[in-house]
């Protein structure tokens, strides 16, 4: 599940800081300092937005359909559904590819962006008071308008019998019309384990604004959520979580549900 190696860009000369052109020298540097990416409030496929963990399995292959309704009071509904499939490269690597479908309203939904996205395991998982992860991800818009990077850590921490998880992203735009500003977002879960077919937990997805002008049009949801795995012959698995989310804040959605399925392979 789950951010991507270094986006890819095409250079025509040697690499030099003055030969890379605006959008590459903006992905670069978010590359680097890992702190530039901004919201965009347009993105209807965050319905199906996921929590993302800094685990990854060499050699699986996963398949993953995720889907999800946003209620707003005041304005349009939105429905998203999202498949990838993801490969784990490396114990430290996992790269996926994404295909988003989205609607707003009443109208026809459409397909809305592809992604590129990898996660990146930074710890060795249980070493030190808490697993650290990166996920970066390049999303290719299919409508007019600029691309966009996302870029943040993948936090997890065991408390006791419950897993914790938190995911911030910085998102920046790039490309022809892009934006100046950095967003921020974030993402949570918490997990009780127990009956691995059946765990109870919640999770809770927002937005904190643009850097520099961080809590204004911010606005944040969270509720009761379920998880679960199915093991199959072999070591194949299939892994599912669903959430109820509740609007917290003005902005916000009234109600949200969402809802992952994984399919893993070896």
């Amino acid at each position: 599940m789950q951010m991507q190696p270094p986006v890819p860009f095409t250079l025509k000369k040697p690499m030099t800081s003055s030969s890379l052109s605006l959008p590459a020298r903006r992905i670069l540097r978010a590359l680097l300092l890992s702190s530039l990416i901004p919201a965009s409030s347009a993105a209807f496929a965050g319905a199906a937005d996921a929590v993302y963990t800094p685990t990854v399995e060499q050699g699986e292959t996963e398949f993953e359909l995720r889907g999800g309704y946003r209620d707003f009071g005041n304005g349009p509904n939105e429905h998203a559904f999202v498949f990838d499939v993801g490969y784990g490269v490396t114990n430290r690597w996992r790269t996926e590819a994404v295909l988003e479908y989205a609607a707003e309203g009443g109208e026809r939904g459409k397909l809305e962006a592809l992604e590129w996205e990898n996660v990146f395991v930074l710890t060795e998982p249980g070493k030190y008071w808490m697993d650290l992860g990166l996920l970066a991800e390049y999303e290719h818009t299919f409508a007019d308008g600029p691309d966009e990077v996302k870029i943040g850590p993948l936090l997890q921490k065991e408390i006791g019998p419950a897993v914790a998880n938190l995911n911030f992203r910085f998102k920046h735009e790039v490309g022809s019309g892009a934006s100046n500003d950095t967003g921020l977002d974030y993402r949570w879960q918490l997990r009780w384990r127990g009956n691995e077919a059946l765990e109870w937990g919640a999770q809770g997805f927002g937005e904190l604004g643009v850097i520099g002008h961080l809590g204004e049009g911010d606005w944040h949801s969270a509720g009761p959520a379920v998880f679960g795995m199915h093991r199959l012959p072999g070591r194949d698995k299939i892994r599912y979580n669903a959430a109820l989310l509740a609007g917290l804040s003005s902005g916000a959605p009234d109600a949200a549900l969402r809802f992952q399925v994984e399919y893993e392979m070896y």
